[in-house]
């Protein structure tokens, strides 16, 4: 029986395999693709039948959240009318590949907060899991079924895991794709940074004194590194930021001060995060994406945050 990571790994490489594929009505072949059609063939490669249309898929497997996403997946978008009218699947790092009417089969973005992050309706996950993970067994401190040895963050997480800064999961996952929460990054700041821990007031109404992350959330906030908002919550499960952790590590972690310009085309000095954002930039904690941007307000996944983190420790 294969592993979770490799028989998702497959289902990835698969449908990689038909980029540029064009977009067909009604296309279920690698002669032309519509969302659906793409969705069965890839996964009919690999012994699982589906439904034809994107309205049945929805309704296959099992639902699951955002935040939870793994490889493999299956991603589903209100676009031109009610329900389900566009879907992809899931390939990590916050992407999803697709039979897109204007670039036939491509890449995206699940959290573009411009067209498919507003739009994502659920997600539906296909393989049977649970099969999986009985075969996975428990790796060293550092190593994780889903994060493999080409993966883009495996050396940074590897290190942090070895430290014990960041932990994973049960069943030595890391689920690297997931977006990470404010919660789970007040965690790991007040790790890094040694801060007490043993903090019995309460500073935000919607953080009880029996969450999970209570004395992290509370350590982090005396100590000046995170802030609530304005109505006096923390919003401890809302997804971190990308800007939101330009602000943070700035509080932090001393960077230097530089003169050089930023060149992120979608941030403008006029932005609360500039600033900080642009520390980041100077000292290399941040590189960007390819096409020049920032993405200030794309969440942040668990692989991104432990690079940013492990560069910033360096």
């Amino acid at each position: 029986m294969q592993t979770l990571a490799s028989k998702h790994d497959d289902i990835v490489r698969t449908a990689k395999g038909q980029l540029g594929v064009p977009y067909l009505f009604g296309g279920t072949t690698p002669r032309g693709f519509d969302c659906s059609g793409f969705i069965g063939y890839v996964l009919q490669q690999h012994g699982i039948n589906l439904p034809r249309t994107a309205n049945e898929q929805f309704r296959a497997g099992r639902a699951v959240r955002r935040s939870e996403l793994v490889a493999g997946d299956l991603v589903f978008f209100e676009t031109y009318k009610p329900g389900p009218s566009h879907s992809g699947i899931y390939i990590g790092n916050g992407q999803f590949i697709s039979a897109t009417s204007s670039r036939g089969i491509a890449i995206s973005s699940v959290n573009d907060p411009f067209y498919w992050g507003p739009r994502f309706l659920g997600a539906r996950r296909i393989l049977q899991e649970q099969e999986v993970k009985q075969t996975l067994s428990t790796l060293p401190p550092g190593m994780y079924h889903d994060v493999p040895e080409n993966h883009w963050a495996f050396s940074q997480i590897k290190l942090l895991g070895e430290q014990k800064i960041i932990n994973g999961f049960p069943n030595s996952l890391f689920k690297p794709s997931d977006n990470l929460t404010r919660a789970q990054a007040a965690t790991i700041i007040a790790n890094v940074m040694g801060l007490e821990t043993q903090i019995e007031n309460m500073a935000f109404s919607d953080v009880s004194s029996e969450f999970w992350a209570f004395n992290a959330i509370n350590a982090t906030y005396e100590a000046g590194y995170f802030n609530g908002f304005q109505d006096g919550t923390f919003r401890p499960n809302a997804y971190l930021t990308r800007e939101q952790i330009a602000v943070l590590f700035s509080r932090v972690f001393t960077l230097a001060e530089g003169e050089e310009d930023i060149t992120f085309r979608d941030i403008s000095e006029s932005d609360w995060s500039y600033s900080a954002i642009r520390k980041l930039a100077i000292n290399r904690i941040t590189l960007g994406f390819d096409d020049h941007t920032y993405r200030p307000r794309e969440a942040v996944t668990r692989a991104q945050f432990a690079v940013f983190l492990y560069r910033v420790l360096q």
